[in-house]
């Protein structure tokens, strides 16, 4: 039997810049490898096993058996219903100039007799992809501290979004990618339609709490980057906050809400009082008596036991960089498993541009990177932004309307215009103002109009069909 010194002897480990003090090595276990390489010669489940749990050569640590690995692969996918053995793998290698290099046909047999049972190679290869997820991890790292030491002073916030990039993909590094055969994707397709049909969450998306706008978009769906426009004073973050809350305690769904124009506990206020359907003004002018202010506070503590059990987080940070939103759901996504964020609002943020860019290029980056984020994190992302002035000089909001940057209008999936006339709320007595949020643009459904109702005391929306049925 060779020697394990000869094995490493004939082996020079990939990846030198793995290599720290005292040329201590990255993690790897020798024996584990012959193991999984073992057992896939010997019988077709394990090669399937191996095969579906490891996916690259690079999960191996010695370039000689990242090339068993590889011939093996290759013996599997050409002769399928084939023996394979060491001496079909042998052949291949012998072919590729490559037998000698990783120990010839005696090697070969050596992994098949090290090993007296397969049953654990589901294990084995587990351990195997978690050593290299390792290994990768102290490459990332060490390349982040030569990328800090060589870092330009001014775009060390494009550097952090790299670094926190490189190293959150470690865990997807043996991840499948690129063009595949539409073939493969028509069972998917299928099944979404029977899914929709039946109105199944996975097709239908997450409810909004407006019947007639799920019925137009279909809920929020993942991957899509859907836009809240309006004027200033119509309700536009009323309205993302009665959507959270339905999603939060309704659904039981995780909901990030970024808000960069109020703190925490101003947001916090109004969902208490959007809940309990009492106006905060109504305790600071005191309205009520006793009996009615115990009734009153009733609503709100249990408003505030509800609100207390749901898993909704709020982050005040102001003039929000399109980098740190990135950083921050990432993390709120791996920890937390957020379904949800909703930001208010667009126009709000920040992007790192060139000292000379307009603010056009600024909102464009700001826009782009957000629909990325959707993507990438396969969640729906709700972002609420401005219409410039030119929309009070119409009936009713355009696309080009949004205000300064037509980009929103290309990366969003849905954007949709909350309209209403402002004049009713300036007279107290008005207790509810009809509003229509109008889809203007959806690029996987149809276009249409909700019709809502607002009560501006309670800085609450509710769908016009029910308010009359009620």
């Amino acid at each position: 039997m060779t020697a394990d010194r000869e094995i490493k002897a004939r082996n020079t480990p990939l990846g030198s810049d793995y290599f720290f003090r005292n040329d201590q090595p990255p993690p790897h276990d020798l024996q584990l490898e012959k193991a999984v390489l073992g057992a896939m010669l010997l019988e077709e489940e394990s090669r399937i096993i191996a095969s579906e749990k490891i996916r690259s050569p690079e999960v191996f640590y010695y370039p000689s058996h990242q090339k068993i690995f590889s011939a093996i692969i290759k013996e599997s996918s050409d002769r399928r219903s084939k023996t394979i053995d060491i001496f079909s793998v042998s052949s291949i290698l012998n072919k590729e100039g490559l037998l000698k290099s990783i120990g010839g046909e005696e090697y070969l047999l050596e992994l098949q007799n090290c090993i007296a049972t397969t049953a654990n190679i589901e294990r084995w290869s587990e351990i195997l992809y978690n050593l290299s997820s390792l290994r990768k991890m102290i490459a990332t790292c060490a390349s982040v501290i030569n990328s800090c030491y060589q870092a330009d002073i001014d775009n060390v916030n494009e550097l952090l979004s790299k670094i926190e990039s490189s190293i959150f993909s470690v865990r997807d590094v043996n991840s499948p990618i690129g063009a595949t055969r539409v073939e493969e994707h028509i069972e998917t397709a299928v099944k979404y339609f029977e899914a929709l049909h039946e109105r199944k969450i996975e097709a239908t998306g997450i409810s909004t709490g407006f019947p007639s706008l799920d019925d137009i978009i279909i809920g929020l769906r993942n991957q899509e980057m859907i836009v809240i426009a309006a004027r200033p004073s119509i309700g536009k973050t009323s309205l993302a906050l009665n959507i959270a809350t339905h999603i939060a305690l309704a659904k039981k769904k995780n909901v990030a809400f970024f808000s960069l124009e109020m703190s925490a506990d101003q947001v916090t206020r109004r969902l208490l009082c959007s809940i309990a359907e009492i106006s905060e003004k109504d305790f600071y002018d005191k309205r009520f008596n006793d009996n009615d202010f115990g009734a009153k506070w009733s609503k709100i503590t249990k408003a505030a036991a509800d609100l207390g059990k749901s898993n909704l987080y709020i982050d005040p940070t102001p003039a929000l960089t399109v980098f740190d939103l990135r950083a921050k759901a990432v993390r709120l996504k791996a920890k937390l498993k957020i379904d949800v964020i909703i930001i208010d609002y667009l126009q709000l943020m920040k992007a790192e541009v060139n000292r000379n860019d307009t603010r056009q290029v600024e909102v464009s980056n700001i826009s782009t990177g957000i629909k990325s984020l959707a993507k990438e994190l396969n969640i729906p992302i709700v972002v609420l932004a401005q219409l410039n002035r030119q929309a009070e000089q119409q009936d009713r909001p355009k696309l080009s309307h949004l205000r300064e940057s037509g980009a929103i209008e290309q990366d969003a999936d849905i954007v949709m215009f909350l309209h209403r006339d402002r004049d009713p709320q300036k007279d107290i007595s008005v207790e509810s103002v009809e509003a229509e949020l109008i889809v203007e643009k959806n690029r996987n459904g149809q276009t249409g109009i909700a019709k809502l109702v607002f009560f501006p005391k309670i800085t609450t929306f509710r769908s016009l069909s029910r308010y009359n049925e009620a």
